[in-house]
């Protein structure tokens, strides 16, 4: 099993979870206006860095894991191309 970690425009969010849906993923957990610094700048949500980003992860069994990546890459490259997303995956041991 893998956890897929998506961190992305909050004003993206509702994309991002259709194209987890649409991936064959049906459980996720969404942290809305998460702050941060990263390459693409600083995402605080104040005055001076109003915007902020969303974290959507999932844990998937290996052989959706390939599908999902798929999905958001083609989301990152083509369809939004100027806009910051990152992706990590993580290995999961156990889900109890």
């Amino acid at each position: 099993m893998k956890m897929i970690l998506i961190i992305g425009p909050r004003e993206r969010e509702p994309e991002l979870i259709r194209l987890i849906e649409t991936a064959g993923v049906r459980a996720y957990t969404e942290l809305s206006q998460v702050r941060g610094e990263g390459v693409t700048g600083k995402k605080l949500g104040t005055a001076d860095w109003p915007e902020r980003e969303t974290l959507l992860f999932t844990i998937v069994p290996d052989d959706r894991k390939a599908a999902l990546l798929a999905a958001v890459q083609h989301f990152k490259a083509v369809l939004y191309p100027q806009e910051g997303l990152r992706i990590f995956i993580l290995p999961v041991e156990e889900a109890l």
